[in-house]
């Protein structure tokens, strides 16, 4: 019997690793210590196309913060909404933005980012939101990733990777308990 129940499978489809090739050819010798993922994914994940790529690295890198926690928050809240993820958010967040203001019972309110860099190359409102609804559509893996990529403090990218690690081992116990 295939061995779907493998740890890089915590979190799925949100905080999983990209899918294990030799699980899908049959082939995969580490079996429930596999770090890849035995769950079926989409064939080509969201992504970021290479205009807002450029367009979120030409931000500086707390604007960067700012617009991906804004998202990564409510993707991680919705998934886990434990006391010590958001101690992991703020503290990523902490340097770089006010603590979340409610909006209402939606939700929290995501902050206005674009102000340019350059003043000769205004990004226009059509960008932001095609950059928006695009940030909106990656994983929550992708969030962190996208971030922990960007030139940082050390201590920054220890807090991306603490979050990460948590909310896979809190998918992992939940999913267990279900």
């Amino acid at each position: 019997a295939p061995c779907v129940n493998n740890l890089g499978r915590n979190g799925h489809p949100e905080l999983c690793p990209r899918p294990c090739m030799f699980f899908i050819k049959g082939l995969c010798q580490a079996g429930s210590q596999c770090d890849y993922c035995h769950l079926p994914h989409p064939k080509r994940a969201p992504h970021l196309d290479k205009r807002q790529r450029d367009l979120l690295k030409a931000l500086p890198y707390e604007q960067r913060v700012r617009i991906v926690l804004s998202i990564l928050r409510q993707k991680a809240l919705q998934l886990d909404f434990s006391p010590e993820t958001s101690r992991l958010l703020d503290a990523i967040g902490e340097p770089h933005m006010p603590p979340p203001h409610h909006a209402g019972p939606g939700g929290l309110q995501e902050p206005s980012f674009m102000t340019p860099t350059d003043p000769a190359e205004p990004i226009s409102c059509k960008s932001e939101r095609h950059l928006m609804s695009a940030l909106r559509c990656l994983s929550l893996r992708s969030l962190i990733v996208s971030l922990n990529r960007a030139p940082a403090g050390e201590r920054q990218n220890e807090e991306m990777d603490d979050l990460l690690h948590h909310l896979r081992l809190r998918s992992g116990r939940l999913a267990a308990l279900a």
